[in-house]
């Protein structure tokens, strides 16, 4: 059978994470750009694959998959490293899943769905109005009290399930690289030593550069739009074909 084709944007964390453990974990695999500015996650071809027209996805002969945790457990599993990645034993598998778990109800939600989206991606894809200055403190506040949470997991130990990667450790970077499009990004990170310690150590990871090669290329595009957005996000997925991978 020919190798999993994963369904892919650079512009999307989850994605950028299931592109980076394939290339740490030398998984054979084949992509499908599927850009979310020109919103071909939308079409009848794409729905047949995700119902619920996100990216990441996965197509392995017939079958289907959406959301990259499971999406990475697949390409793990069908390529013998499950345990490497999400634990060998019942206790590495139990705090594994504890920080996925913890990755849907802090990081992904106060990060990206209630700051990083709002008042950084849409205005600048859209010209959307960014959310009152009020509402922005609010947000910056709750980053700041999950931010220090994450440190302290980070305080005592180089990864976050101890000295070895993980998936969490993957999924956690990818989506904070994300704030790179952020003026203010030194700010928000300031106070915190050993975030900042692990992520210069994953972001120095060859498999890092490579799969978020495309995203550092439109990132300081993308905030440069800040201030004078288009009428089309479209060119965001030029910008990266132009580019690359």
């Amino acid at each position: 059978m020919s190798p999993p084709t994963i369904y892919y944007d650079p512009t999307s964390e989850p994605c950028r994470a299931v592109l980076w453990l394939c290339l740490e974990a030398e998984i054979p695999h084949t992509l499908d750009y599927t850009w979310l500015t020109k919103n071909q996650h939308l079409s009848e071809d794409f729905l047949r694959i995700n119902p619920l027209h996100q990216v990441p996805a996965l197509k392995h002969g017939e079958f289907c998959l959406a959301e990259a945790t499971a999406i990475m457990l697949y390409l793990t599993e069908l390529n013998d490293c499950g345990d490497v990645w999400f634990g060998a034993d019942i206790e590495r598998k139990a705090t594994i899943s504890k920080f996925l778990s913890w990755y849907h109800t802090n990081l992904r939600k106060i990060l990206t769905l209630d700051y990083f989206l709002p008042a950084l991606l849409m205005p600048a894809y859209l010209g959307l109005p960014k959310p009152a200055e009020s509402e922005i403190l609010l947000s910056k506040e709750a980053l700041h009290v999950m931010f220090a949470q994450l440190n302290e997991m980070l305080a005592s130990s180089q990864f976050l399930s101890g000295k070895r990667i993980s998936c969490a450790d993957i999924l956690f970077a990818s989506e904070i690289s994300a704030l790179h499009i952020d003026p203010g990004y030194d700010e928000l990170l300031r106070d915190f030593g050993s975030i900042n310690r692990w992520l210069d150590d994953l972001q120095a990871m060859p498999s890092y550069v490579e799969s978020h090669s495309q995203w550092n290329h439109v990132a300081p595009l993308i905030t440069l739009a800040m201030d004078k957005p288009s009428n089309s996000p479209e060119w965001v997925a030029e910008a990266c074909e132009q580019f690359g991978s």
